[in-house]
């Protein structure tokens, strides 16, 4: 019998930046764009884990964007040389996004082709814009499925990740600046190490994850978004 890896598990990834409403976990988003947005009471471990839905925007989907100064800082520690060589110059393009997409799935094919006995689907049509999957894969052998399985995420961690993580961020920047800063502003007050700049993953790392952090991120995150 054959098994088979269907969307959303091990080789095929979705892809999104942010929590549902407000810092939930890090989950696939149904909306056409993604984009980390502001926190709610399950703050750091959902962000640390995950990102935000962002309603699509009306207008047509931009060529470039600019990577927001505090998302750069962050991605600059995170990013593997093959990602930065992508986005360290601050500018994101659609066509840089869907090259980072077909390097992870030519990595992904790689690996699969060194383990042997797991047959990958044609890749899905990819949009920058759009939701995030990955072709998913089938064997016989449950061992040489896991193997490509874990091969793909780190393919897609290498080649792909923060380079989709940037090109999003420049939307989150834009719809949800004002409210990110209210929430550093509020936890500063708290004695947190934030500032007004940070994106939510920094202020979420900043404020870290011990229960007192919880509790003022859920005080913060409403004052924040009253605020709006």
């Amino acid at each position: 019998m054959k098994l088979s890896i269907p969307a959303g598990a091990a080789v095929l990834l979705v892809l999104a930046v942010g929590v549902a409403a407000g810092i939930a976990a890090r989950a696939a988003s149904t909306d056409a764009e993604t984009a980390v947005q502001a926190p709610a009471p399950a703050a750091a471990a959902a962000v640390q884990a995950g990102a935000e839905a962002v309603p699509a925007p009306a207008a047509a989907p931009a060529a470039e964007r600019a990577v927001p100064p505090g998302a750069l800082e962050r991605l600059r520690a995170s990013a593997s040389p093959d990602e930065w060589a992508l986005i360290g110059d601050g500018v994101v393009t659609r066509e840089e996004v869907a090259a980072a997409y077909a390097a992870a799935d030519a990595c992904t094919r790689a690996a699969a082709a060194t383990i042997g006995g797991v047959e990958l689907a044609p890749a899905p049509a990819f949009d920058p814009g759009g939701p995030v999957s990955f072709a998913s894969g089938q064997s016989t052998s449950k061992e040489a499925l896991d193997r490509v399985g874990e091969a793909h995420l780190a393919c897609v961690a290498r080649h792909f990740d923060d380079v989709r993580d940037a090109w999003d961020a420049a939307r989150a920047e834009a719809v949800y600046r004002p409210t990110w800063d209210r929430l550093a502003a509020c936890l500063a007050g708290r004695g947190y190490g934030t500032a007004p700049g940070m994106d939510l993953r920094q202020i979420v790392t900043a404020a870290g994850t011990g229960a007192q952090a919880q509790a003022d991120l859920a005080a913060c995150d409403t004052e924040a978004r009253q605020g709006s």
